[in-house]
């Protein structure tokens, strides 16, 4: 693969693997240097990346990797917002209805991680990545269909968690 297809297949990848590797390692920092080191490792694989069929379906698995590998270093365990949820702007309310607020996505936090593995990772690259559905598809190497079916379970088994809770 020469510098020009490089560009042309790999580079517009961008925005979809630094949403994946930030919906996995959480830290904007930590997402940047992820795919620093995919693109250098997929270009200094490029004369590979010419006989593969789906390159970002590759991309992805490569991008994976790297953040997987990076957050074994650092024991970092997955949570869509860390230790801490975020805070929540005033908005004039009480503290009364704040700190239910807080609650709620303390609690929507806990059960996001009970979901399956693909539908938190569709539902984290939705929501918080801002991700399209097909962009999710590039991103997972998953089909639109099954995107989308997986959101909507997800969004439903989340409703019906929360709502018992």
């Amino acid at each position: 693969m020469n510098e020009i297809r490089f560009k042309n297949c790999v580079m517009p990848l961008h925005k979809s693997l630094y949403a994946y590797a930030l919906t996995i390692l959480r830290d904007e920092s930590d997402a940047q240097d992820c795919i620093q080191e995919a693109f250098t490792r997929l270009w200094e694989n490029r004369e590979r990346l010419g006989k593969i069929d789906n390159i970002g379906a590759y991309a992805t698995v490569t991008v994976k990797n790297i953040a997987l590998t990076m957050l074994n270093r650092s024991r970092n365990a997955f949570s869509p917002y860390g230790d801490d949820p975020p805070d929540i702007p005033d908005s004039g309310a009480s503290p009364a209805n704040m700190a239910e607020a807080r609650d709620d996505v303390r609690q929507m936090a806990r059960l996001l991680r009970e979901l399956p593995d693909n539908q938190r990772k569709v539902i984290t690259l939705s929501t918080m990545a801002g991700l399209s559905t097909s962009e999710i598809k590039e991103a997972t190497g998953l089909s639109e269909d099954n995107v989308r079916v997986l959101l909507s379970r997800g969004r439903k088994k989340l409703r019906d968690l929360f709502s018992k809770s």
